[in-house]
Protein backbone atom coordinates (compact mmCIF):
# COMPACT_ATOMS: atom_id res chain seq x y z
CA UNK A 1 0.00 0.00 0.00
CA UNK A 2 1.33 3.43 -0.97
CA UNK A 3 0.33 6.45 1.13
CA UNK A 4 1.02 10.16 0.71
CA UNK A 5 0.91 12.39 3.79
CA UNK A 6 0.91 16.18 3.46
CA UNK A 7 1.12 19.16 5.82
CA UNK A 8 0.72 22.72 4.50
CA UNK A 9 -0.06 24.42 7.80
CA UNK A 10 2.27 27.35 7.08
CA UNK A 11 4.23 28.70 4.14
CA UNK A 12 6.41 25.61 4.53
CA UNK A 13 5.53 22.28 2.93
CA UNK A 14 6.09 18.83 4.39
CA UNK A 15 5.12 15.60 2.68
CA UNK A 16 6.02 11.97 3.00
CA UNK A 17 5.48 9.07 0.63
CA UNK A 18 5.25 5.68 2.33
CA UNK A 19 5.16 2.14 1.01
CA UNK A 20 4.08 -0.63 3.37
CA UNK A 21 4.30 1.96 6.20
CA UNK A 22 7.97 2.68 5.42
CA UNK A 23 9.00 6.16 4.17
CA UNK A 24 10.40 6.05 0.65
CA UNK A 25 10.40 9.82 0.10
CA UNK A 26 10.40 12.59 2.67
CA UNK A 27 10.36 16.26 1.66
CA UNK A 28 10.37 19.50 3.60
CA UNK A 29 10.86 23.00 2.26
CA UNK A 30 11.01 26.28 4.14
CA UNK A 31 9.65 28.51 1.44
CA UNK A 32 7.71 31.63 0.62
CA UNK A 33 6.51 30.18 -2.68
CA UNK A 34 2.78 29.95 -3.22
CA UNK A 35 1.58 26.54 -2.08
CA UNK A 36 -0.90 26.32 -4.95
CA UNK A 37 1.94 26.56 -7.46
CA UNK A 38 4.46 24.53 -5.48
CA UNK A 39 2.47 21.33 -4.94
CA UNK A 40 1.89 20.41 -8.62
CA UNK A 41 5.53 21.29 -9.34
CA UNK A 42 6.75 18.96 -6.58
CA UNK A 43 4.58 16.11 -7.83
CA UNK A 44 6.17 16.52 -11.26
CA UNK A 45 9.69 16.97 -9.91
CA UNK A 46 9.55 13.77 -7.85
CA UNK A 47 7.57 11.90 -10.51
CA UNK A 48 4.74 11.13 -8.12
CA UNK A 49 1.84 9.53 -9.97
CA UNK A 50 -1.34 10.22 -7.96
CA UNK A 51 -3.01 7.16 -9.53
CA UNK A 52 -0.42 4.92 -7.83
CA UNK A 53 -1.31 6.21 -4.36
CA UNK A 54 -3.78 4.11 -2.37
CA UNK A 55 -4.63 6.63 0.37
CA UNK A 56 -3.94 10.23 1.33
CA UNK A 57 -3.28 11.82 4.71
CA UNK A 58 -3.64 15.59 5.05
CA UNK A 59 -3.13 18.00 7.93
CA UNK A 60 -6.10 20.12 9.04
CA UNK A 61 -3.93 22.26 11.36
CA UNK A 62 -2.98 23.88 13.53
CA UNK A 63 -1.69 26.63 11.31
CA UNK A 64 -2.68 29.33 8.87
CA UNK A 65 -6.03 28.89 7.15
CA UNK A 66 -5.01 29.81 3.59
CA UNK A 67 -2.17 27.29 3.07
CA UNK A 68 -4.17 24.67 4.97
CA UNK A 69 -7.16 25.14 2.65
CA UNK A 70 -4.89 24.88 -0.40
CA UNK A 71 -3.32 21.64 0.81
CA UNK A 72 -6.67 20.14 1.82
CA UNK A 73 -8.39 21.08 -1.44
CA UNK A 74 -5.44 19.85 -3.50
CA UNK A 75 -5.64 16.42 -1.88
CA UNK A 76 -9.44 16.36 -1.93
CA UNK A 77 -9.47 17.03 -5.69
CA UNK A 78 -7.09 14.14 -6.34
CA UNK A 79 -8.91 11.77 -3.97
CA UNK A 80 -12.31 12.56 -5.47
CA UNK A 81 -11.04 12.16 -9.03
CA UNK A 82 -9.35 8.84 -8.24
CA UNK A 83 -11.90 7.66 -5.67
CA UNK A 84 -9.23 7.20 -3.00
CA UNK A 85 -9.71 7.61 0.78
CA UNK A 86 -8.49 10.62 2.76
CA UNK A 87 -7.39 10.49 6.38
CA UNK A 88 -6.95 13.73 8.31
CA UNK A 89 -4.58 14.54 11.14
CA UNK A 90 -3.95 17.38 13.55
CA UNK A 91 -0.24 18.10 13.66
CA UNK A 92 -0.21 19.18 17.31
CA UNK A 93 -1.99 15.96 18.37
CA UNK A 94 0.36 13.93 16.19
CA UNK A 95 3.40 15.25 18.05
CA UNK A 96 1.76 14.54 21.39
CA UNK A 97 0.97 10.96 20.37
CA UNK A 98 4.46 10.25 19.06
CA UNK A 99 7.36 12.41 20.26
CA UNK A 100 5.79 13.43 23.58
CA UNK A 101 3.68 10.39 24.42
CA UNK A 102 5.38 9.99 27.81
CA UNK A 103 5.26 13.64 28.84
CA UNK A 104 2.83 16.08 30.43
CA UNK A 105 3.08 19.46 28.71
CA UNK A 106 1.50 22.32 26.80
CA UNK A 107 2.07 22.17 23.03
CA UNK A 108 1.55 25.31 20.99
CA UNK A 109 2.21 27.18 17.79
CA UNK A 110 2.58 30.94 17.48
CA UNK A 111 0.05 32.15 14.91
CA UNK A 112 -0.08 35.88 14.33
CA UNK A 113 -0.19 37.42 17.81
CA UNK A 114 -1.54 34.40 19.67
CA UNK A 115 -0.25 31.11 21.04
CA UNK A 116 -2.51 28.36 19.72
CA UNK A 117 -2.21 25.23 21.79
CA UNK A 118 -3.51 22.62 24.19
CA UNK A 119 -2.57 20.68 27.31
CA UNK A 120 -1.51 17.03 27.03
CA UNK A 121 -0.94 14.20 29.46
CA UNK A 122 1.11 11.32 28.09
CA UNK A 123 -0.12 11.80 24.54
CA UNK A 124 -3.76 12.52 25.42
CA UNK A 125 -5.22 15.97 24.92
CA UNK A 126 -6.87 17.36 28.04
CA UNK A 127 -8.21 20.63 26.66
CA UNK A 128 -9.57 22.24 23.54
CA UNK A 129 -7.09 23.68 21.08
CA UNK A 130 -7.44 27.38 21.83
CA UNK A 131 -5.74 30.75 21.57
CA UNK A 132 -3.75 32.28 24.43
CA UNK A 133 -2.29 35.76 24.76
CA UNK A 134 0.58 34.41 26.84
CA UNK A 135 2.10 31.01 27.35
CA UNK A 136 0.75 29.22 30.43
CA UNK A 137 3.24 28.82 33.25
CA UNK A 138 3.91 25.17 32.62
CA UNK A 139 6.30 22.98 30.64
CA UNK A 140 5.75 23.97 27.00
CA UNK A 141 7.04 23.07 23.54
CA UNK A 142 6.69 24.96 20.27
CA UNK A 143 5.63 22.50 17.59
CA UNK A 144 7.25 24.60 14.85
CA UNK A 145 10.59 23.14 15.92
CA UNK A 146 9.34 19.84 14.48
CA UNK A 147 7.42 20.94 11.39
CA UNK A 148 9.82 19.12 9.06
CA UNK A 149 8.36 15.92 10.56
CA UNK A 150 4.67 16.85 10.54
CA UNK A 151 3.66 14.74 7.52
CA UNK A 152 5.38 11.57 8.73
CA UNK A 153 4.27 11.93 12.35
CA UNK A 154 0.72 12.68 11.18
CA UNK A 155 0.65 9.33 9.41
CA UNK A 156 2.21 7.49 12.35
CA UNK A 157 -0.22 8.96 14.87
CA UNK A 158 -3.40 8.53 12.83
CA UNK A 159 -2.76 5.53 10.57
CA UNK A 160 -5.20 3.37 12.54
CA UNK A 161 -8.12 5.81 12.26
CA UNK A 162 -11.01 5.64 9.82
CA UNK A 163 -11.14 7.61 6.55
CA UNK A 164 -12.70 11.06 6.77
CA UNK A 165 -15.83 12.26 5.03
CA UNK A 166 -14.53 14.17 2.00
CA UNK A 167 -17.24 16.79 2.28
CA UNK A 168 -16.62 17.55 5.95
CA UNK A 169 -12.85 18.10 5.83
CA UNK A 170 -12.01 21.66 6.89
CA UNK A 171 -9.03 23.34 8.54
CA UNK A 172 -9.07 23.89 12.28
CA UNK A 173 -10.51 27.26 13.25
CA UNK A 174 -9.69 28.21 16.83
CA UNK A 175 -12.06 31.17 16.92
CA UNK A 176 -15.84 30.78 17.18
CA UNK A 177 -17.95 29.14 15.95
CA UNK A 178 -15.62 26.17 15.33
CA UNK A 179 -13.43 24.60 17.99
CA UNK A 180 -11.50 21.36 18.26
CA UNK A 181 -13.02 19.63 21.29
CA UNK A 182 -11.12 17.43 23.69
CA UNK A 183 -11.71 13.68 23.31
CA UNK A 184 -15.05 12.81 24.94
CA UNK A 185 -13.38 10.29 27.23
CA UNK A 186 -11.22 12.99 28.81
CA UNK A 187 -12.73 15.24 31.52
CA UNK A 188 -12.09 18.98 31.47
CA UNK A 189 -9.25 19.97 33.78
CA UNK A 190 -10.71 22.91 35.67
CA UNK A 191 -7.29 23.80 37.05
CA UNK A 192 -6.09 25.00 33.64
CA UNK A 193 -5.41 28.75 33.48
CA UNK A 194 -8.41 30.61 32.06
CA UNK A 195 -7.18 34.20 32.13
CA UNK A 196 -4.63 33.85 29.32
CA UNK A 197 -7.01 33.25 26.43
CA UNK A 198 -7.35 35.82 23.70
CA UNK A 199 -10.47 37.97 24.33
CA UNK A 200 -13.26 37.32 21.87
Amino acid sequence: MIVLSLDTSSSNVSFCLLKASKPILSFYKDTNEKTLNLLPYLFNQFEIDPASIDAFFVSIGVGYSTPLKIGINFIKAIAIALQKPIYTFTNIDALAKTLFKNEDLFLYRKISNAYVGAFYEKGKRLSDIEEYQELPETYSKNIEDYEHMFSYLGYEAFKDTNPSNLFLIEPIYTRPPTRVPRPTSMPRDTSLPRDTRVPR
